[in-house]
């Protein structure tokens, strides 16, 4: 198997008040979930993920973070698994490692000022980078077209 990469950006509501913990090893662990719309129409849903914070993130967390508080959050997805000892079968769940933590003040998506925290980074290795097909013409930073509104950037 190939190694990868995996990072999301959620943005929702906190559906409880975090968890907070301490590990053996003395630092300190949050989880918390939030909640967001999926879909369009009639056909909208919540959708919950679990997120865990670890060290300053548990701190900032526990400390300014409430039931119905409107957070983003941007870090590496995770997918723990474990064997259910009542009933022996495999169990999954994928929860966000979080990275960054922002109040954001509407459903808009409009971040405040207010504190946030950020991990220290790891070492992750970076994407691939293709060879281009051509060599551009500009030597600016932007790689795609922007007078081209059929250039997607993903």
């Amino acid at each position: 198997m190939s190694k990868g990469f995996s990072f999301a950006i959620v943005e929702g509501g906190l559906s409880r008040d975090p968890e907070s913990r301490a590990l053996p090893s003395g630092a300190k662990v949050t989880n918390f979930s939030l909640g967001f719309e999926r879909g369009f129409g009639d056909k909208v849903h919540t959708c919950w993920i679990n997120v865990v914070a670890f060290k300053e993130q548990a701190e900032f967390t526990e400390k300014y973070l409430k039931k119905g508080k409107n957070v983003r959050v941007s870090g590496e997805i995770d997918v723990r698994s474990w064997d259910d000892k009542q009933t022996g079968q495999k169990r999954y769940s994928t929860e966000i490692i979080a990275d960054k933590i922002q109040f954001v003040d509407s459903p808009g998506g409009k971040t405040s000022d207010a504190p946030h925290a950020t991990r220290q980074e790891r070492a992750v290795p970076a994407p691939r980078q293709q060879a281009a097909s051509a060599p551009r013409a500009a030597t600016n930073d932007n790689p795609f077209d922007d007078d081209d509104p059929d250039a997607i950037p993903f």
